[in-house]
């Protein structure tokens, strides 16, 4: 692996900035939880189940938003957003994208089988959680791809490749990191059978990361991850709708 994304002394900011940037994003999770309770009740019910129902979806864009905040204020004002990886890479790095990510979905679907036979089934709770299990307007995939396959890629990589990705590089050789980042990753997304799969998106998303010393290649894995996966769910649920 290509070892420059950390300079020897640090990356310019701590593992105190990183946990304050959590708690903004706590304090703004409360924030909108409240204010989003306050909107349900205020107009009777939601109009929609699931994420895309138009309370769920703002209060969504608003949890990112406050992550956003406060990786801004702890991380990119004491070092700069290239200390964070928002800086240009080789061309190489962007072309390898595609590749890794054609092995890292082939792995995923793999290790998702291996589920699936180690429990009995598998079922992504996300499906739900998105659509509430109904089919999808061509309007509510559009949003759906914002949120999923742009907004979020885009704050989770400057969050988990961005700030946490070079702590960890400080003290550890690079595979150390890139193992350690994926398990965090996947273990914070609090879904456990999606978490095997998770982990091997999460090293090849924190590979990239090393290889590149740029958080862009990962941007683009993650925005294609999330991308695939909202368009299945649109097919999965549409095609049933139709039958």
């Amino acid at each position: 692996m290509k070892n420059e994304p950390t300079a020897p002394d640090g990356p310019g900011f701590g593992w105190r900035d990183l946990g304050s940037a959590l708690l903004v994003f706590l304090l703004g999770g409360v924030a909108v939880m409240i204010s989003a309770r306050l909107a349900t009740r205020a107009l009777g019910q939601m109009s929609g189940v699931g994420l895309l129902s138009p309370v769920a979806y703002v209060a969504g864009v608003g949890l990112y938003l406050a992550l956003l905040l406060g990786i801004y204020l702890f991380g990119v004002r004491r070092a700069g957003w290239a200390a964070l990886g928002m800086r240009g890479t080789s061309w190489v790095n962007f072309a390898l994208v595609p590749l890794i990510f054609i092995v890292g979905v082939s792995a995923v679907a793999s290790v998702n089988m291996l589920v699936m036979k180690a429990v009995g089934s598998f079922e992504n709770p996300q499906v739900d959680a998105i659509s509430g299990g109904k089919p999808m307007s061509l309007g509510g995939l559009g949003a759906g791809l914002l949120l999923i396959a742009v907004l979020v890629p885009f704050v989770e990589e400057l969050f988990f490749r961005g700030m946490l990705y070079p702590l960890l590089r400080r003290r550890a050789p690079a595979a150390v990191a890139v193992v350690a980042n994926a398990a965090i990753f996947a273990m914070v997304h609090m879904i456990p059978v999606l978490i095997p799969g998770l982990f091997v998106v999460g090293l090849c998303l924190a590979f990239l990361r090393e290889r590149s010393g740029s958080i862009w290649p990962g941007v683009i894995y993650h925005a294609m991850q999330n991308g695939l996966a909202m368009l299945a769910i649109y097919v999965a649920l549409n095609m049933g709708a139709v039958r």
